[in-house]
């Protein structure tokens, strides 16, 4: 009888443990949020590389980090908001691993996007233009 009870406690504690794995502590931005910040943060960054850094009155670091905090005021968080939860994703690499991957993912689609020649209409199906 004893032994029984402890494989079901033991197997109640493994089962509990693994039903938690992916959530998020309180006050932690969640996955989805998180990678559309870090998009648009992503975003500001290379405009400000490729088209600020062109402006030698400015200084390329404040301006990003004006754009940083533009993007904390969209999504109505502060930057201490952002930090304990880029701190946390960090923290958990097999969490974070997710988020990089829907970024890289959306990165893609969009290059694929834009880069991607239009199709050729069928002209066989066309009518024809009015003279």
């Amino acid at each position: 009888m004893t032994k029984s009870l402890f494989i079901l406690v033991l197997t109640g504690c493994f089962l509990s443990a693994c039903v938690h794995k992916d959530s998020l502590p309180k006050g932690i931005i969640s996955k989805n949020e998180m990678q559309k910040i870090l998009w648009d943060m992503i975003q500001a960054d290379q405009f400000s590389k490729q088209f600020l850094s062109k402006d030698s009155t400015k200084n390329i670091n404040l301006e990003t980090m004006k754009l940083y905090d533009e993007v904390f005021q969209v999504y109505h968080i502060s930057k201490d908001d952002f930090k304990k939860s880029y701190q946390f994703y960090i923290s958990r690499p097999d969490i974070f691993k997710v988020v990089l991957d829907s970024i890289s993912a959306q990165a893609s689609r969009r290059m694929k996007e834009v880069y991607e020649p239009a199709p050729i209409k069928n002209i066989k199906n066309q009518k024809p233009m009015p003279q």
